[in-house]
């Protein structure tokens, strides 16, 4: 994650954001690769795909993962995704049906 990202506050991070959603669908981590899956968060307005509980999401979701450097390192985002634009080799997330590593 490049310095200029690191720094941003928070209103920053949510601007970098293409609302695509993807993020908000549930995930299987199968032998350290992360495999999305069709069933999308219960907070996600699936027309919008903005959450309707962003603000209190700890509370209401408490697995939902927060955006942090680390996590997003780990494959939780699509490939296209803005925040990982600049991560070299960076391991998106794929369908189960796609050929992975592993295909579950």
């Amino acid at each position: 994650m490049n310095k200029q990202k690191t720094q941003n506050t928070q209103k920053d991070w949510e601007s970098i954001c293409s609302k695509c959603a993807q993020c908000c669908y549930e995930k299987i981590d199968f032998e350290g690769h992360i495999y999305y899956t069709e069933i999308p968060c219960e907070f996600l307005d699936l027309e919008t795909k903005l959450c309707r509980v962003y603000a209190d999401r700890d509370t209401k979701r408490p697995g939902c993962v927060h955006l942090t450097d680390e996590n997003i390192k780990k494959g939780f985002l699509p490939a296209d995704c803005p925040y990982v634009a600049d991560i070299e080799g960076y391991p998106a997330p794929s369908m189960p049906d796609d050929d992975g590593p592993d295909d579950c």
